[in-house]
């Protein structure tokens, strides 16, 4: 059935090259000549439903070999047949498809094999298509299982949709701090994780796949411009009290260390050659630190030299360049992280 659904979706191009078959569970290698595409996938699985769903008859007989090499539309493999073959025809007596002149194999599963074949179509009761991927140019490798196995993938994939659906919904809304817009972004990757891993219908799951990548862009996108937004509001509150300082070291309240960041370089384009050092007590036991020198001050000291000096004392770490560091100093006094970053300056510039 799925050799004859891909046949009807791609043409008659393809060319099964190989498969494996247990009572739930089918591996099948085709020729397809180009990829298969989402649409393509869900097409082909529902083909192969719509025949379970039929539950026509699995006719079986033997032929000679001869006889069956006219029939238009039969499908065997590229190897070497006995003189007596087994022909195994769905839906259309075998008897019919042979006669001279039929053109019954066209328009349904006729294959040559001696397999083990159920006697109707609705045995099989259900058919999901979990994986497809190009094993090389040209050649597919298909995973499908039936039976309550395939039900349950689609029910998983329902589950999920649902979930992908209810996540869409709150990345459009937006979170109301940054801490939950960084939430909501964390969501985004954990969901697309589950939908990597979970087995669901592979039509499906590219297309939740593609959902998450959209979402997981507008979510990041919209946490860094909450983040900037932010760090423009309080560097506008730092420019009530500096103005033309050569040198502006402070402490201000932000949630991430890129908040700080930012807040440090606006603050060094409203104030040109200030160096920056801004200081950050929001996570307990941490104070995070980021800092920018002016190009005139480099002479003296990068800004690597700055936060390192401050930071590592008290058992923290930086990196950074010349112009712009950042680091963590483990304390949760602020005042004296912020002692050591004057200290310093005062010696320094």
């Amino acid at each position: 059935m799925l050799n004859f659904a891909l046949r009807q979706v791609l043409g008659d191009c393809t060319e099964q090259q190989g498969s494996g078959v247990t009572a739930e569970h089918l591996r099948f290698f085709v020729n397809t000549k180009v990829p298969i595409k989402t649409e393509n996938l869900q097409e082909v699985e529902s083909v192969v439903q719509e025949k379970i769903k039929r539950n026509e008859t699995v006719y079986t007989g033997n032929a000679p070999l001869n006889q069956t090499s006219d029939v238009l539309g039969l499908r065997k493999l590229d190897t070497v047949y006995p003189d007596l073959v087994r022909v195994v025809s769905i839906g259309i007596p075998v008897e019919k498809v042979l006669a001279e002149d039929s053109k019954h194999a066209v328009n349904t599963s006729v294959e040559l094999c001696c397999g083990v074949h159920l006697l109707q179509t609705g045995d099989v009761q259900d058919f999901t298509i979990i994986s497809e991927r190009q094993m090389v140019k040209g050649i597919s490798h298909i995973v499908a299982v039936t039976g309550e196995q395939a039900r349950q993938a689609q029910n998983i994939g329902q589950f999920l949709a649902k979930e992908v659906d209810s996540l869409a919904t709150r990345v459009k809304l937006g979170g109301a701090s940054v801490n939950e817009a960084w939430q909501i972004s964390k969501e985004v990757g954990h969901l697309t994780d589950r939908v990597d891993t979970t087995k669901m219908p592979q039509w499906q799951k590219r297309k939740l796949q593609a959902t998450l990548k959209t979402l997981q862009q507008a979510a990041n996108s919209a946490h860094r411009k909450m983040e900037i937004r932010l760090a423009a509001e309080k560097v506008q509150g730092l420019l009530t009290k500096y103005s033309n300082e050569p040198v502006i070291i402070d402490t201000i309240p932000a949630e991430t260390p890129y908040i700080l960041m930012k807040a440090v370089k606006q603050l060094c384009n409203k104030v040109p050659g200030a160096s920056v050092m801004l200081l950050s007590s929001e996570a307990a036991g941490q104070v995070f630190c980021a800092c920018q020198v002016s190009k005139s001050s480099l002479s003296k000291a990068s800004a690597a030299d700055w936060v390192l000096a401050v930071c590592t004392q008290m058992g923290g770490k930086a990196e950074g360049s010349g112009v712009v560091a950042k680091g963590m100093a483990k304390t949760d006094d602020v005042q004296m992280v912020l002692a050591a970053a004057r200290e310093y300056a005062k010696n320094v510039f």
